[in-house]
C-alpha cells in the first residue's frame, strides 16, 4: 500500500506539471513555444513567446496535427528571411469551398533601430501576410518576401453581393515596410497584376461570337469587368479605369449565355457601383491574430 501511494503521488506531480516551452530560436531573438490547447481533431493550438531583452511580443497560432507533430510544423515554418522574422499561423479549415483567400498567414517581426541616442534595436511587429502556396505546400518561409517586397492578397471584396466568392476580384498587392507597417505600392500593385487585366480586356473587347475563344481560363465579361475596375480604382489608374467602365452594361447585362432586362440591369448597374466605391486605394488586407506585446516574463521576476 505504501508503495501504491508513492506511486500515485508521483504521478499525480507528473500529471500536474507543466511541460517547458520549446525553444523555437535563439538568435538573434528568442522564440519559445508551447501546446495551449486543442483546436480540434488533428488540430492543435499553440502559443508563442517572441522575447528580445526585457520585452516580449505573444500570440496564439494554429497547426493541423496532434501536439508534436504541430510542434514540428511551427518550427519548421517560423525562421528569418531579408532581416524579418515569419511565424506561421493556419486558420485550419477543412472545406476547401469555405476557406478564406487568406487563411494560411504569416506574422512578421523585425528588428528596427531606436533613437540615434539609444545603441541597438527593438523588436516590432510589422503585421500578417498570406504565406504563398508555395510556403504552404513545401514548409518555406517567407515565400511573400521578394528583395524587399511583400505579396499580398487585397480581400475587401472577398465576399459581396454581386459574385460568389470564387469570383470576386482577388487582387495581388505589393507592399514594402516603412516606419515598421506595411505601406502598400500603388505602382507595383498595378504591375504584378497586368497580365490579369489584359487578359480580362481582350475578354471585355470580344464579341458575344468571339466570348469563348478570347475569355479564357475561366474568366468571364462579368468577372473581368470588376476584376479590372477594381484594380484601377485600387491603384488609382483613372484613364484605364474609364475604359473599362465603358463596358459596365455590356459585361453585366448581356452575355452569351443570357441577357438581363431593364430592371435587373439596372439593379446590377447600382450593385457594382456600390462594390466599387468600398474599394480604398492602398487599404491593407484586414487584420489577422492576436499578437499583444509587454515585458518578458523572466524581466519581470528580476524586478
Amino acid at each position: 500500500m505504501k508503495f501504491c501511494g508513492a506511486f500515485v503521488a508521483i504521478l499525480c506531480v507528473a500529471t500536474n506539471a507543466v511541460a517547458a516551452p520549446s525553444l523555437v530560436l535563439e538568435s538573434p531573438v528568442r522564440v519559445t513555444v508551447e501546446t495551449s490547447s486543442g483546436a480540434g481533431p488533428n488540430k492543435t493550438t499553440l502559443a508563442l513567446a517572441i522575447q528580445q531583452g526585457t520585452s516580449e511580443f505573444t500570440l496564439s497560432v494554429s497547426q493541423r496535427g496532434n501536439a508534436g507533430d504541430a510542434l514540428a510544423a511551427q518550427k519548421s515554418t517560423s525562421g528569418w528571411k531579408e532581416g524579418y522574422l515569419f511565424i506561421r499561423d493556419d486558420c485550419l479549415a477543412d472545406d476547401p469551398a469555405a476557406t478564406v483567400w487568406r487563411c494560411v498567414v504569416d506574422h512578421v517581426f523585425a528588428l528596427a533601430e531606436v533613437e540615434k541616442s539609444t545603441p541597438g534595436a527593438r523588436l516590432i511587429y510589422v503585421g500578417s501576410v498570406f504565406a504563398g502556396e508555395e510556403c504552404i505546400e513545401s514548409k518555406r518561409i517567407g515565400c511573400a518576401l521578394y528583395k524587399g517586397v511583400f505579396t499580398d492578397i487585397y480581400d475587401r471584396l472577398e465576399n459581396n453581393a454581386l459574385t460568389p466568392r470564387a469570383d470576386a476580384p482577388a487582387l495581388l498587392i505589393e507592399s514594402t515596410v516603412r516606419g515598421g507597417v506595411f505601406q502598400v505600392d500603388l505602382i507595383e500593385t498595378w504591375k504584378a497584376n497586368q497580365e490579369r487585366f489584359i487578359a480580362g480586356s481582350k475578354c471585355l473587347a470580344a464579341t458575344q461570337e468571339m466570348q469563348k475563344e478570347r475569355c479564357a481560363e475561366g474568366i468571364t465579361p462579368r468577372g473581368a469587368y470588376l476584376f479590372n475596375a477594381t484594380l484601377a480604382t485600387y491603384a488609382r489608374q483613372d484613364e484605364p479605369l474609364q475604359r473599362t467602365r465603358a463596358f459596365a452594361r455590356v459585361a453585366l447585362c448581356e452575355s452569351a449565355r443570357a441577357k438581363l432586362s431593364d430592371s435587373e440591369c439596372s439593379a446590377a448597374l447600382r450593385a457594382s457601383a456600390l462594390l466599387l466605391s468600398s474599394v480604398k486605394p492602398g487599404e491593407r488586407p484586414r487584420v489577422r491574430g492576436n499578437v499583444s506585446s509587454g515585458m518578458a516574463k523572466d524581466a519581470k521576476t528580476k524586478l
